[in-house]
């Protein structure tokens, strides 16, 4: 009698199990790297808006004087970084200003600054963070996603 070639169905059901397994062994360890590449993803972009909104503030194009924002940091319900900066010299920045920059940010990652959800940090002309109704205080920013999360602070 001739034997036909091929797997028969112990040996199939042998090797989606053994598939199976690994990949119950692999899936946690992608979720964490997923998750580990969106907050240093969110941490370059949160890094690099502020970088831009310093740089926006000490170019102060239409002169803001005192403690007046002359660049602001916005970020919105939808992830959406956003560099606003003053209008006029009697206009201050606000969130509600034409953006010069924006960005989105990984839509899973949360950023808090002074234990509160960020929203936005105000520069003065000299660059250095200053007061506004409704804008984070801290200089310290955590950023998370799952059990990944990262600190920045303001120097």
């Amino acid at each position: 009698m001739k034997r036909h070639g091929g797997f028969s169905l112990i040996e199939l059901m042998i090797t989606v199990a053994l598939i199976g397994v690994l990949l119950m062994i692999a899936v946690p360890f992608t979720g964490a790297w997923s998750d580990s590449a969106q907050v240093r993803d969110a941490e370059g972009l949160l890094n690099q808006g502020i970088a831009r909104a310093k740089a926006h503030a000490l170019r102060n194009r239409f002169g803001i004087i005192d403690d007046k924002p002359a660049a602001l940091l916005c970020l919105g319900q939808d992830k959406r970084l956003s560099l606003h900066e003053a209008a006029s010299a009697d206009s201050p920045a606000s969130c509600s200003s034409p953006s010069v920059w924006t960005t989105q940010l990984p839509k899973r990652v949360a950023v808090q600054s002074g234990g509160a959800d960020f929203s936005c940090l105000a520069f003065d002309a000299k660059a250095t963070p200053t007061s506004l109704s409704g804008c984070s205080q801290g200089l310290t920013f955590a950023l998370a996603v799952g059990s990944e999360n990262v600190t920045i602070s303001l120097n």
